[in-house]
């Protein structure tokens, strides 16, 4: 069966047969080894692109998620020294040194991030401390000279400064939070904390660096806060130049494009190594950087590249294993297929098939299917036929069938989509967000039935903006809409439970409801609303004290007959009518 030549009719030697193997191998590289490296090719460029994407994605993501637990940690100490000072000003003197020596100790106590908290009067000088300070070379303590000072003192805003050096316990670098005191609306001192750098970023930079990324901390005037040990950057060194500006850079490309913009740093790595970075601003003005080794991505690409190039090799040297096991199986078999077919082979006329345009392996079989194939040509022709037209009528059914599923499941989306959003329009307030009279309705009296159930109480709390319709009348009913909006954003970042809630009862009036909360619980959560309205310093010429504020009136209820409901309602009005009268902007049980 090898590809020796044969002689025709005239004499002439016939030109050779081409054999199965040889135009099968020639196939094989044509079919299956060409497009697998074009393939190959079309993966490596794609992977690049998508590896680099993902990266990106990647990078970003990590960069803005440590940036959140940064905010978080600064605005959780932030608050601290921020209540202390609100509780403090209500006091209205910088005296009792004990009493603030115990509020300090408290406060560092829940806060084990602080080194040192301290009190200082309207003119810096040094009050208080934990713990106890003694500033080298100045016979009276001041701290007039400090941004922690200096700011509160001229915006009566809290403050997180930009990092510094210690110069009472060691020569750390800190970070300072601090809020001022005040006295009548009057700047009377600050209440500050300072906090080690690395005592909120270490941790996190080692956990990043177990991931193979290394972090860098900027604040405001570009002056490293921390920086992980692969960087050659130190804490208090000032990158005012060339990194900043490229940062900076990043972040205004990332704010106008809608993909992350992740920026290439040369020779920024400890070791001399390029790196790439994503540029995340912090909340207080600080800017985070997080480094991806430009190394590690090139490897983890050629890992991928080296992957891919195995797969192919080993799918082109399997294909062409089999396809050389497959033609020795025909030699050996177009023997034995011959003799049986010959044995079925009837005499019919019909168009034989041309045994030139027949490989040299198949020839003798062709011979055989030319008997054979007359008789049967016509009973294959109809059979193919009807196989053809049921194959046609049953993919057209099926392609029915699955348009008709996707419209009706579509159908179906929308219209559950459509029922939701409208339940939540009916359920919500459109202007503050919070729920409107059906949602507290319905909010309230599964509130009630689940508490009485366990048996706990039901705290509610009735708040009503002060001297609202002169501020409408004086600004306008716009700007009342967005003050009320600014209110109910106070009211929700001073609550803490997870199942607390907001309602809107009328024009500028609120219910709170607290579930398990208790007269104590439920009045420092009312405390918190009208400092966070307070800090909120909406300007209002006919308010108290020339902002907007709020009278609350508190009702403690233990949930037992649905009856209840509107006495316990009636109960926190009237508390809240009796702030009113008391003089606005207070509490009222």
């Amino acid at each position: 069966m090898g590809g020796a030549s044969e002689t025709s009719d005239t004499g002439r030697p016939a030109r050779p047969r081409w054999t199965l193997r040889r135009e099968f191998a020639q196939l094989i590289v044509l079919a299956v080894l060409l497009p697998a490296l074009l393939f190959s090719a079309i993966v490596l460029w794609n992977d690049a692109g998508q590896h680099r994407f993902q990266t990106d994605e990647r990078l970003v993501s990590v960069a803005e998620s440590t940036a959140r637990d940064i905010d978080e940690f600064l605005a959780m100490q932030l608050s601290v020294v921020s209540s202390l000072a609100e509780r403090r000003s209500a006091a209205g003197t910088l005296d009792y040194l004990d009493e603030w020596k115990a509020d300090l100790i408290r406060s560092r106590r829940f806060s084990p991030g602080m080194l040192t908290m301290l009190v200082a009067d309207a003119s810096g000088r040094l009050r208080v401390s934990d713990p106890e300070l003694r500033l080298p070379g100045t016979p009276v303590r001041w701290v007039w000279d400090r941004d922690y000072f200096k700011v509160p003192a001229a915006t009566g805003q809290s403050y997180v400064s930009d990092a510094f050096r210690g110069r009472a316990l060691g020569r750390d670098p800190l970070v300072a939070v601090s809020a001022p005191l005040l006295r009548q609306n009057r700047f009377a001192g600050v209440v500050e904390a300072s906090i080690r750098s690395d005592a909120f970023a270490s941790l996190r930079g080692r956990a990043l660096r177990s991931r193979g990324y290394e972090m860098l901390l900027l604040d405001r005037k570009g002056t490293v806060v921390y920086a992980t040990e692969g960087l050659p950057m130190q804490p208090l060194q000032n990158l005012s130049g060339n990194v900043v500006t490229k940062v900076r850079a990043a972040i205004d490309q990332r704010a106008k494009s809608s993909r992350s913009a992740m920026l290439e740093l040369q020779a920024i790595l400890r070791d001399g190594g390029d790196a790439y970075a994503a540029a995340v601003p912090l909340s207080v003005g600080w800017q985070l950087i997080i480094l991806a080794p430009s190394q590690v991505m090139a490897s983890e690409l050629r890992l991928q590249w080296l992957r891919l190039f195995g797969v192919v090799l080993l799918l082109v040297g399997g294909v062409m294993l089999v396809a050389w096991r497959q033609i020795r199986r025909i030699d050996r078999s177009v023997g034995e297929v011959l003799g049986q077919m010959r044995r079925y082979a009837m005499d019919q006329e019909g168009p034989p098939i041309a045994i030139d345009d027949m490989p040299a392996e198949l020839a003798p079989l062709a011979i055989t299917v030319n008997e054979l194939g007359t008789r049967l040509s016509d009973a294959y022709r109809t059979l193919r036929q009807s196989f053809d037209e049921q194959r046609r009528l049953g993919a057209s059914l099926e392609q029915v069938v699955g348009e008709r599923e996707r419209e009706i499941a579509a159908r179906t989306e929308e219209l559950r989509d459509a029922i939701a959003q409208l339940d939540r329009m009916t359920r919500t307030d459109s202007l503050t967000g919070c729920l409107n009279h059906r949602g507290l309705v319905e909010t309230l009296g599964a509130l009630w039935q689940a508490q009485g159930q366990q048996g706990a109480q039901l705290a509610l709390l009735s708040l009503d903006v002060d001297h609202f319709k002169d501020y409408n009348d004086r600004y306008g009913h716009p700007a009342g809409d967005s003050a009320l909006k600014r209110v109910v954003g106070a009211i929700r970042s001073a609550l803490h439970g997870v199942d607390d809630e907001v309602a809107r009862a009328g024009g500028e009036e609120f219910l709170v409801l607290l579930p398990g909360a208790d007269s104590v619980s439920a009045r420092a959560v009312a405390e918190r609303i009208r400092g966070s309205v307070h800090a909120a310093d909406i300007p209002h010429a006919d308010g108290e004290g020339g902002a907007l504020t709020v009278s609350i009136g508190i009702a403690i209820a233990q949930p037992q007959s649905e009856r209840d409901i509107d006495a316990a309602v009636k109960r926190a009005d009237e508390a809240m009518y009796r702030a009113k009268r008391g003089g606005r902007d207070r509490v009222s049980d």
